[in-house]
């Protein structure tokens, strides 16, 4: 990851919500379906990224590429569309360039916040909780909270921002880091990841 010190998360993250929609503002319960259909059992997907950013107050930090792998549920749904199980997280490096491992620490949610626009639906990834170390003990952190994010269901990529927008994630338990990390700092995450293994999602309102 790259951290230079201004406004992250981890995780990967990574994931989100599906998209097929119709009418604008109908708001939950929303349908998903994978592969057309909107019955049957969670249905896996892998993911990958490229280029992931990661930043708090005054750093900029960052990982080269990342992975994710979890479930998608068909059916109706009031926000919750699936889940991240797993994330990797590769070539990462932390304040003044060293190197960091980021490791998920708890199931990921990803949610429906609202409703289709042109193939895209928002929504977020809530329950995130990473923990980031440096190998040598120079530095460590964990990150908690949530991410905002969109689903394409033109073209199966989940985009995971939280740049803008109020602050949902946030750095605790520093330990190290230079003085250049500190508690209860926010943090902003961006990265697109492209949905594999699974038949295309898709959500109606």
């Amino acid at each position: 990851m790259k951290f230079p010190r201004k406004s992250l998360a981890a995780a990967g993250a990574a994931a989100l919500i599906i998209a097929s929609g119709t009418a604008a503002f109908a708001g939950p319960p929303w349908t998903i379906s994978v592969g057309g259909s909107s019955t049957g059992s969670p249905a896996t997907y892998d993911a990958t990224s490229g280029p992931i950013d990661f930043t708090v107050p005054g750093l900029s930090l960052g990982c080269d590429s990342g992975t994710a792998e979890g479930t998608i549920t068909p059916g109706a749904t009031s926000s919750k569309a699936g889940e991240i199980a797993e994330t990797e997280f590769i070539g990462c490096l932390g304040p003044l360039g060293i190197d960091v491992d980021v490791t998920q620490t708890s199931t990921w949610d990803i949610n429906i916040t609202g409703d289709n626009a042109g193939g895209v639906t928002p929504g977020e990834i809530g329950n995130v909780a990473a923990s980031v170390s440096n190998p040598d003990g120079l530095c460590s952190f964990n990150v908690v909270g949530t991410v905002a994010g969109s689903f394409d269901e033109n073209t199966q990529q989940l985009t995971v921002d939280n740049t803008s927008g109020p602050d949902t994630l946030f750095v605790q338990d520093v330990d190290g880091c230079f003085g250049l990390i500190l508690e209860d700092d926010p943090a902003t995450f961006a990265g697109t990841y492209d949905l594999a293994n699974i038949a295309n999602v898709t959500i109606a309102n």
